[in-house]
């Protein structure tokens, strides 16, 4: 590991710019916990635990897409529908008004109480945004230093980082940036409906975390690979097919 440290380090050293990188995490068991594959402007992210499914985020075209492996088929969703995800409450809206919009104008009010209500209670509580706290303490795992940040939900502690800038991990700039964009539009997306499993380290730096203690899951870094990824390695695999979300929404 200290080998591969090194080799990272010169090739920065001389200039070289590594292709691509391949980031695995491993859980406590020391099994595969999840991979992060880097790209120019591209990050795909898999997880063990949900093997089937794939998350791919273009950050020049601001598109995730959402590959199902056991049903051969994908979502894709761009500006357009992360700005509606965004505001639940401006989405709801839209929806009631149009439902509204076929009744006599006498009972659009009455109704529109009604169906609010009935909404809110299913719907989950928006939850604000979380907070990064730098620990000052420092730490290394599988020879990676790091320091340590402690994520804060609603003033309590909801989650424990250590974290390392992207260049020492041999990442390049444009590949933190999809990294970037990818963590900042997931927390947006996440607490609009309640749940947060994010990772938007923004407000304390340009960051990727070796280790990370969140939601119970646990995961370290244990490898860095710098090979070429396969051509096809960003692309929907042929022949699966679109799903849609629903037209109602946006």
């Amino acid at each position: 590991m200290k080998f591969k440290a090194l080799l990272i380090a010169g090739c920065l050293g001389a200039g070289i710019a590594p292709a691509d990188t391949t980031l695995i995490y491993h859980d406590s068991n020391g099994n595969e916990q999840s991979k992060m594959l880097l790209t120019d402007g591209k990050v795909k992210m898999i997880s063990s635990s949900e093997a089937e499914t794939a998350v791919i985020f273009d950050a020049n075209k601001t598109v995730f897409t959402v590959i199902n492996h056991a049903e051969k088929s994908f979502l894709e969703f761009g500006q357009r529908e992360i700005e509606a995800l965004s505001d639940v409450s401006k989405m709801m809206d839209k929806m009631i008004n149009e439902q509204l919009a076929q009744l006599p104008e006498s009972q659009r009010e009455q109704m529109r109480g009604m169906m609010e209500s009935m909404i809110k209670q299913k719907m989950p509580k928006q939850a604000p945004a979380p907070k990064y706290i730098k620990s000052g303490e420092t730490k290394s795992y599988n020879d990676f230093g790091c320091e340590v940040v402690i994520k804060e939900s609603q003033n309590a502690k909801d989650g424990e980082f250590c974290v390392t800038s992207y260049s020492k991990l041999g990442i390049s700039d444009t590949e933190y940036g999809a990294v970037a964009g990818f963590m900042k539009v997931a927390e947006k997306l996440a607490s609009q409906f309640g749940q947060d499993q994010s990772m938007n380290f923004e407000a304390i730096g340009q960051v990727i975390p070796v280790y990370f203690d969140m939601e119970s899951q646990k995961g370290v870094l244990n490898t860095i690979n710098n090979d070429d990824l396969p051509a096809d390695t960003f692309i929907v695999p042929v022949g699966y097919k679109q799903q849609s979300l629903p037209k109602e929404l946006f």
